[in-house]
């Protein structure tokens, strides 16, 4: 893996933090893990991997964000997949045995804590519930690119911008509604959603048009959920 930057020593707690993969484990599992674990961090901008290098870790983003970004044959960088806290890097690499898919980017400060590949396979095979929870992982994956596919082909883009909105963690407000902030920018979004800056920039001011949406900040916004589901 690409350097991160300064290690800031082993933990355990990190690695598990938020994370769907890990958070079924039971203590002496987990122990294990925890023991190799190793937490760094990827200022923004800083290359946590590179497309075809060879992967020894998975690693856990536990806090921050990862741009996921594809070369198209003109060499010209795409952002398609934006990882937060609680996603993780190299599940795939680790089932096929494969070097990296991506190249991934730091987009914000970002803390990453990582295990290793021998390690993890040491206790999937000591701790049947994790052989498990890495199958369901790799069987969401698939899922989710089946439903980003259909929506890209599907939908149109004001669905596709509703329910990415809808999907954003965030906070509710007094008024009832749920503060998001953007992970990523519009035009990263744009990409992200199978569409252009210009067309995004005139769905999301029809949102807010309709009241559905209230930008608060460059990338806050505050959602009428009910609006924007048709519930």
């Amino acid at each position: 893996m690409t350097a991160h930057g300064d290690d800031s020593g082993v933990t355990g707690s990190a690695l598990f933090a938020g994370s769907v993969l890990f958070a079924s484990l039971p203590p002496r599992c987990g122990a294990a893990l925890a023991a190799s674990s190793r937490t760094s961090t990827a200022r923004p901008g800083a290359v946590v991997q590179v497309t075809g290098e060879p992967v020894g870790r998975l690693v856990v983003i536990t806090a921050g964000a990862l741009h996921v970004v594809r070369e198209d044959r003109s060499g010209h960088q795409r952002h398609v997949r934006v990882l937060g806290p609680g996603s993780h890097l190299g599940l795939v690499e680790f089932a096929l045995g494969c070097p990296a898919r991506h190249t991934v980017v730091a987009a914000e400060a970002t803390t990453l804590t990582s295990v290793s590949h021998g390690a993890l396979r040491s206790a999937a095979a000591a701790c049947p519930v994790l052989n498990d929870s890495i199958t369901r992982e790799l069987a969401w994956k698939v899922v989710e690119s089946e439903q980003h596919l259909a929506s890209i082909t599907s939908e149109d883009v004001l669905t596709r911008l509703s329910a990415y909105l809808v999907s954003l963690p965030g906070s509710p407000r007094q008024d009832g509604r749920i503060r998001v902030r953007l992970p990523l920018s519009q035009s990263d979004l744009a990409t992200h959603l199978g569409t252009t800056p210009e067309t995004l920039s005139r769905r999301l001011h029809d949102l807010i048009a309709s009241g559905a949406v209230e930008r608060v900040a460059r990338r806050e916004f505050d959602l009428d959920h009910r609006r924007l589901t048709g519930a």
